[in-house]
């Protein structure tokens, strides 16, 4: 069964617009790591106003344990994160098992 992993990702001010731009190379390394970008949303009202919310799905926990490891030493990936670092005030993520009452399977 896949799983999804939602990341909040707030910006430190006034850089949700750099970080939005920065959007198709994230996706590309997801990829690449073996994910599959589902979405991106700017919250724009509630808890987390301003931020970027980001989901992605692997096909199983193993297999987002597995990105999560070559993420880790993926030069690329490294790089990304170091670009997007002065960014980001904060992030947090969760996995997600669809119910089974779910449009995502």
């Amino acid at each position: 069964m896949a799983i999804y992993v939602g990341t909040q990702v707030s910006p430190t001010p006034g850089n949700l617009p750099a970080l939005l731009a920065e959007g198709e190379r994230y996706n590309q390394l997801v990829e690449k790591l073996g994910g599959t970008p589902i979405g991106g949303w700017t919250i724009t009202l509630g808890e987390g106003q301003g931020s970027l919310a980001l989901l992605v799905s692997y096909p199983d926990l193993a297999a987002y344990q597995t990105a999560t490891e070559k993420g880790q030493t993926d030069s690329e990936f490294i790089q990304f994160l170091a670009d997007v670092a002065p960014l980001v005030a904060g992030m947090n993520s969760a996995v997600y098992t669809p119910a089974p009452t779910s449009q995502l399977q």
